[in-house]
């Protein structure tokens, strides 16, 4: 008698289970709405109406600086994964993100592929991501003034060892010169990293992203005195 009891039990909760399945309402995939039900209080009185609730829905307004590759700030870029990207958030990549290592890495619902980055990139680009939000280093400072990812790197999702071109820093800082005139000694003789005796050399022979800026000068000229933003 116990055991049918029990298999009776058992029954109806499973059935009970498949019923509730059925009838919960799906959300689509990467949908706003499972956190967020108050879409509207969180985009503002002045947005315009959302026919639909995932964040493919929105890139064809937000995301053309980004497809573009301008260097840019990208508030809708930088404000989406801000609060998302923090440790206390518990949020993961793939919430908002298809990632195939190697084959592809793009948004739920998205046509438009931001490339295919190995299981290493994939792991390097969420460690970077998790630090922006607390980081002391120059891709948070970036961050913070709503520059994200793609206003250096570009539409893709950049990998390990990827490169940015100065022409991508000097759209936001200013040219060479102007440079220059901004960081000219005070010293009659004093040096001035941005009026090199090498010419325009790369940006990034000084400044990095991702760890602590180092003065490409120093490495001839020990003695200098300079201080760069975001070293030593």
């Amino acid at each position: 008698m116990k055991n049918v009891l029990r298999i009776s039990v058992t029954l109806g909760c499973i059935l009970t289970l498949a019923v509730c399945a059925q009838g919960a309402p799906k959300k689509p995939a990467g949908s706003c709405r499972p956190c967020h039900a108050d879409l509207k209080g969180h985009l503002g009185p002045k947005h315009p109406a959302v026919a639909k609730d995932t964040i493919a829905a929105c890139l064809p307004c937000h995301a053309k600086a980004a497809a573009a590759g301008k260097a840019a700030p990208d508030p809708f870029g930088t404000r989406i994964h801000a609060p998302h990207v923090t440790a206390k958030s518990g949020v993961s990549c793939e919430l908002c993100h298809v990632i195939a290592p190697g084959k592809r890495f793009t948004v739920r619902g998205s046509d438009r592929s931001l490339g295919k980055p190995t299981a290493d990139d994939a792991a390097l680009v969420r460690e970077i991501m998790a630090s922006l939000d607390a980081g002391a280093l120059l891709a948070a400072a970036h961050g913070k003034h709503q520059v994200a990812c793609s206003g250096c790197h570009g539409a893709s999702l950049p990998v390990k060892g990827a490169a940015v071109e100065n022409d991508r820093c000097l759209a936001c800082h200013g040219s060479y010169d102007t440079l220059a005139e901004k960081t000219k000694p005070k010293e009659p003789h004093g040096p001035n990293p941005h009026a090199s005796h090498l010419g325009a050399i790369a940006c990034t022979a000084c400044h990095y992203g991702h760890r602590k800026a180092e003065i490409y000068c120093k490495d001839c000229h020990p003695k200098f005195i300079m201080k760069i933003p975001f070293g030593e």
